[in-house]
C-alpha cells in the first residue's frame, strides 16, 4: 500500500471497500495493524482509510513535540493530498482527541465522528501509568514483564479472565512488527498529556457518537460523560463489562455503532 506526502511528511495508508468514505484514527502507540480486524466488516458499507499517525507504524517519526493540532491538521492535509472533500471519522483514544480537534477547527470536513474510548483531559492516573511505561522500557525490564502491568488498564476483568487470552495477547504486544521510535512515543505522549478542549466542547456542533467501556480505567467513564455533557450533538453508548480497548473486546458493537451512527 502507499505512503503519501501530507503536511511536510510521509503518510503511510490503506483504502478498503466501497462506498461512503469512513476515515479510521489509531490511537495513542498504536498503528494499522491494530484495527485490521474491523476493517473486513467496515468495508462492507464504506471505504475505509486507515493510516498511521505521526510517530507510529509506517508513517515517519518527526522530533517533538507533537500536539494533537498538529496530528489534526495532518489529518486534514491528507484528505486534502488524497483529494477527499468530506469523511465520515472514527477515531479510538488519542484518534477520538484527534477527531475532535478536527470538528472544531475543519467542521466542514466530516460528516459525522465516532469517538472510542475517548477523553476530554487524559486523567492523571493514565499519564502516570504511560510515564511509568516509558521508564520500565528505558531501564531494560523485559518487554513482556513491562506489557503485563499495562493489561489490567486497558482490559476488562473479563477479557483478562483467560490466561490464554492473556499469553496471546502478550506475545501480539511484544513481537509488534512495526514497534514505536522512541521519539514517536515522546511525541504522542505529549500530544495527549497536553490535551484540553473542554473548554471549547460547547464550540463543536459536528454530530458525535461517544463509544465508552463501562469498566475503563485508562480513560474513565466519566471522561465520556463529560464529553456527551459538554459536546451539542453527543450521543452516549455505554458498552458494558469492557475496558478501554473496546474495539478489540467489543468489536461487533464497535461495527455495528459506527454502521448505525453513520449510516443513518
Amino acid at each position: 500500500m502507499p505512503k503519501i506526502k501530507a503536511n511536510d511528511i510521509e503518510i503511510y495508508y490503506e483504502r478498503h471497500g466501497k462506498g461512503p468514505l469512513l476515515l479510521m484514527v489509531c490511537g495513542f502507540a498504536t498503528h494499522i495493524g491494530m484495527m485490521e480486524k474491523m476493517i473486513p466488516l467496515l468495508s462492507k458499507n464504506f471505504e475505509v482509510i486507515v493510516f498511521d499517525n505521526r510517530g507510529s507504524g509506517k508513517t515517519a517519526a518527526t522530533p517533538p513535540p507533537y500536539t494533537i493540532e498538529m496530528l489534526s491538521n495532518d489529518v486534514l492535509s491528507f484528505l486534502d493530498a488524497l483529494g477527499i472533500q468530506k469523511a465520515f471519522m472514527a477515531g479510538f483514544s488519542m484518534g477520538a482527541a484527534i477527531i475532535q480537534s478536527f470538528a472544531l477547527h475543519h467542521p466542514e470536513r466530516i460528516h459525522k465522528g465516532v469517538l472510542i474510548a475517548p477523553f476530554t483531559v487524559l486523567p492523571k492516573t493514565a499519564i502516570m501509568l504511560t510515564e511509568s511505561i516509558s521508564k520500565l522500557f528505558q531501564a531494560g525490564v523485559e518487554p513482556t514483564l513491562v506489557l503485563e502491568t499495562l493489561l489490567p488498564w486497558i482490559y476488562s476483568n473479563h477479557f483478562l479472565s483467560d490466561p490464554q487470552r492473556i499469553k496471546n495477547t502478550l506475545e501480539e504486544m511484544a513481537n509488534d512488527p512495526y514497534p514505536q521510535p522512541p521519539e514517536g512515543y515522546a511525541g504522542q505522549l505529549e500530544a495527549v498529556i497536553t490535551f484540553d478542549l473542554s473548554e471549547r466542547l460547547s464550540e463543536i456542533t459536528t454530530p458525535l457518537l461517544i463509544l465508552a467501556g463501562e469498566e475503563d480505567l485508562y480513560t474513565p467513564l466519566y471522561e465520556a460523560k463529560a464529553l456527551e455533557k459538554g459536546l451539542e450533538n453527543g450521543t452516549l453508548q455505554v458498552i458494558p463489562k469492557v475496558g478501554h480497548m473496546i474495539h478489540v473486546e467489543a468489536m461487533d458493537a464497535v461495527v455495528e455503532g459506527i454502521n448505525a451512527f453513520c449510516r443513518s
